[in-house]
């Protein structure tokens, strides 16, 4: 009688990477790189410190895991954004990719977290954890944009895991959460209006300032003209909350920029052209 041997299947190489800037009173603190996950610090002539991460691994997938540890203190205005979209390709198992991002503002600095959008690919698992540490007299701005399949290219996300927290902390103390989670069937529930409406893509921007209330008004007059993204705005206990929905990215994606620059009186990340 034959016998047949178990033969294992070879480990997938998995990429890895961790960055930890620190910027202190407007120089440069700390600076560490490893793995596939790199800083560029560009030269610029904005009102701020211009970061730029990049994946040399080219995406994510399965199995994959990247750390960011970014700080701001004292005088200081850092910006970080990435070289280009994040790519979140199928994975082979049922391991997510895992990006966890920590920043941590004090002082009377600003951190403004404005990654380009992630592209979700059909099957992609993807779990992101964004935590923001930060003290009363501080400011932080974040935006992000999660895309279902290139739009161009008529791709349709059907199946996959996504699983995205938010976790803002003033003083030691919680001032915002907020988690986003779709699995299984995407193209269905994706459909519903708890979750994307039945559009491709959606943002989320968070400010968090002494003066986030007082900015709604004008925030909801600049989205209000604008009747192809549906937008609500949010303004309370120093937040100020805006949602986009869109069924063209690259709609959103112009738009979300154009808001951004008028918002900040500052010119965009270049990279973002």
């Amino acid at each position: 009688m034959l016998q047949t041997a178990n033969i294992e299947q070879p480990a997938l190489q998995r990429a890895r990477g961790a960055v930890d800037l620190v910027v202190k009173a407007g120089k440069l603190e700390r600076f560490y790189q490893s793995g596939s996950a790199k800083i560029f610090l560009p030269k610029t002539y904005a009102q701020t410190i211009e970061a730029v991460l990049v994946n040399t691994a080219g995406g994510l997938t399965g199995g994959d895991e990247f750390g960011v540890r970014l700080g701001a203190e004292g005088d200081t205005h850092l910006t970080v954004s990435t070289q280009t979209a994040e790519r979140v390709y199928r994975a082979l198992g049922s391991q997510n990719a895992e990006m966890r991002v920590n920043m941590t503002v004090t002082g009377t600095a600003s951190l403004h977290w404005l990654p380009q959008e992630t592209i979700l690919f059909d099957g992609a698992g993807f779990a992101r954890q964004l935590d923001v540490q930060m003290v009363e007299g501080a400011s932080f701005l974040g935006s992000e944009m999660m895309v279902f399949g290139r739009t161009a290219m008529q791709e349709t996300v059907r199946q996959g895991s996504v699983r995205d927290q938010w976790r803002i902390w003033c003083d030691g103390r919680l001032i915002h959460a907020e988690a986003f989670r779709l699995d299984g069937q995407i193209v269905q529930k994706r459909h519903q209006k708890a979750s994307a409406a039945g559009n491709v893509c959606f943002a989320t921007t968070l400010y968090v300032s002494r003066d986030a209330e007082a900015k709604a008004d004008a925030v909801r007059g600049f989205f209000n003209r604008f009747a192809d993204v549906q937008t609500a705005v949010s303004a309370w206990q120093g937040k100020l909350v805006i949602r986009c929905l869109c069924n063209d990215t690259a709609r959103l994606k112009k738009l979300l920029a154009q808001f951004i620059e008028q918002f900040r009186q500052i010119a965009n990340p270049r990279v973002w052209n």
